[in-house]
């Protein structure tokens, strides 16, 4: 695989943040110039990967050896796989991300791994992924699976997210779970946020913070477990760490 090493990227950037060693110096730079505009990057960037590796570890407590998982990023530094494999080595993984920079990316670092796949596909259009021939040749009839759509929401409209997780419910068996991340009402009332949040939307980035309530109007027949939206940095964990910023909730649905 040739790689592009004149343009920094997403996925890239953010193993860096992570600590990984699968980045190269045009996007540590630009992670780096990114950090002096917007410092909780690093953290949020961590509290978000921290939070994958919850969730696989609460599908595994649920008996599911299906994972499929949107938006993926590079699958380095306790991404969805490696925390089901530490796990259980036959857990299978559907990645799939949208940029194809990443998804080759990826395709390369996964190559001989029989138990996991990286497609290229949108979010909006889980049919790609669900639907494709080796998606089916991996997880065969099994559709009782995990999904992951962590730090998506706020980057796809109303319209979008509804259509998703609908198509993700009518496709999944009963016993399925679905773990959601997004950005909350606070980018819409403090002002570094709206700043941050401003400057995405100048770039041609989405973005679009959310309630609870207003996740709730949008998911479909998905039901929120018991333990309700959380902060991102709480969901999962008995003892929580002081949340200095409310950024974003955290819930699992159920079908």
């Amino acid at each position: 695989m040739e790689l592009d090493l004149t343009r920094p990227n997403n996925g890239r950037m953010l193993d860096y943040w992570l600590g990984g060693n699968h980045n190269f110096e045009i996007d540590r730079q630009m992670a780096r110039q990114i950090e002096k505009l917007f410092p909780f990057v690093v953290t949020t960037s961590r509290e978000s990967r921290a939070l994958v590796g919850r969730c696989v570890e609460f599908f595994h407590a649920q008996n599911l050896g299906t994972l499929v998982d949107f938006g993926s990023s590079l699958p380095t530094c306790q991404n969805t796989h490696e925390v089901a494999h530490a796990l259980d080595p036959n857990i299978r993984v559907v990645y799939s991300d949208i940029d194809p920079i990443t998804v080759a990316y990826a395709q390369d670092l996964l190559r001989g791994n029989v138990n996991v796949l990286y497609l290229h596909a949108d979010a909006t259009n889980p049919q790609d992924v669900l639907e494709n021939p080796l998606t089916k040749q991996l997880i065969g009839d099994e559709h009782r699976v995990g999904i992951v759509f962590l730090n998506l929401p706020h980057v796809l409209s109303d319209e979008a997210v509804r259509a998703s997780w609908r198509a993700l419910y009518d496709w999944a068996a009963p016993g399925s779970y679905l773990a959601l991340s997004f950005s909350g009402e606070a980018w819409d009332t403090e002002p570094d946020l709206i700043a941050t949040a401003r400057s995405y939307r100048s770039a041609n980035l989405p973005f679009y913070p959310r309630t609870p309530a207003q996740v709730l109007e949008l998911v479909g027949g998905w039901r929120v477990t018991q333990d309700g939206f959380k902060p991102n940095a709480s969901w999962g964990q008995s003892n929580p760490p002081p949340q200095e910023r409310m950024l974003g909730y955290s819930a699992m649905f159920y079908k």
